[in-house]
């Protein structure tokens, strides 16, 4: 039996999901929202597929589709897989993170703040980035906010994309930031962020930005006092993490993406948006500086490696089994 390269490369996603499943996650902290997600979303992609050959003037576009469909029924097949998969990885992140403080009880935060504070000549970094930008707060508010849109609409895009190599490549990507920076480095450098510090460590230093956020971004403070109220009930909203940030993460990983696409405009945009998502990251108290420049490079590194990976399968075919030996002559 003979598997393409490319067929690896999707059991790959597969094969890390399913592992990512046996991540030690509490029961109470199992849950099943973004396969729930998932399937709430196929109605619109099929309605999708249906409106793409009426889109084209195909003049039977149901037939069209059908043919589409018997050609490219095994690549249809595996988009579903990795689909699935993506939810899957992201559920046992969700899980992971909702578990950091009852498995590594938040500790590193103040090594952060000195680090931040040392980096930066003695001052927060959040006091730089207010006396820069501090005019555009709430559009700051609204693009974080967004992220959230972008960091689905991205697992989504990748899943469904039509270039096989690229799509298994920024799987992988997204897989490595939620199970490995999201769940495993997330909890070996379990902290809380500026925003949080005076909650879980009694440090008053962050309460001058807190009173400037209470009156240019009230939701920010509303956001936190809900995570912490959160923290031992199994909701999506739950889970409080700062290093690394998976909201720079995914934000250069989506950059990333738009550049593969070969337009400069997309590629501009894209990177735009990670600057901004990481100074926003600052600005709103949720991160360190630091925690983003851990995340950024480990996502371009792991990238660059997936691409290498990706390459070195693309157009092989792997012997599944051994081949038969050859019947001997009679005579």
């Amino acid at each position: 039996m003979i598997i393409r390269g490319i067929s690896v490369g999707y059991m790959t996603v597969v094969a890390i999901a399913l592992i990512a499943l046996l991540a030690p996650v509490p029961d109470n902290n199992r849950g099943d929202a973004f396969l729930k997600l998932a399937v709430t979303f196929i109605p619109i992609l099929v309605i999708f597929f249906l409106l793409r050959p009426i889109l084209a003037r195909d003049l039977n576009p149901f037939q069209q589709l059908r043919e589409e469909l018997r050609r490219h029924w095994p690549k249809v097949a595996w988009a579903a897989a990795l689909y699935f998969s993506l939810s899957m990885s992201l559920e046992v992140f969700s899980g992971l993170k909702k578990s950091i403080p009852f498995v590594v009880p938040f500790y590193l935060d103040p090594f952060l703040v000195d680090l931040d504070r040392a980096l930066f000549f003695g001052t927060d970094p959040w006091r730089i980035t207010h006396a820069l930008f501090g005019w555009a707060t709430q559009p700051i508010v609204w693009l974080y906010n967004a992220w959230h849109v972008v960091h689905i609409g991205l697992a989504i895009w990748v899943a469904f994309a039509f270039d096989e190599a690229q799509k298994i490549r920024f799987a992988m990507v997204l897989q490595f930031v939620w199970l490995i920076l999201g769940g495993g480095l997330a909890m070996a450098l379990s902290s809380v962020g500026p925003v949080m510090v005076g909650d879980f460590y009694g440090d008053r230093s962050f309460d001058p930005m807190l009173d400037v956020l209470s009156d240019s971004a009230p939701s920010v403070i509303m956001v936190k006092d809900a995570l912490i109220a959160t923290m031992d009930n199994p909701n999506l909203i739950s889970g409080i993490s700062a290093m690394p940030s998976i909201h720079v993460a995914i934000s250069v990983a989506a950059a990333l993406w738009l550049q593969q696409q070969g337009s400069k405009i997309l590629t501009a945009v894209g990177w735009t948006y990670a600057v901004v998502i990481y100074i926003g990251s600052i600005h709103l108290g949720w991160h360190y500086a630091t925690d983003g420049m851990l995340s950024a490079p480990l996502v371009v590194a792991v990238w660059w490696l997936a691409g290498k990976y990706v390459n070195w399968l693309d157009g092989r075919e792997f012997a599944i089994g051994k081949p038969a030996e050859p019947s001997a002559e009679p005579g």
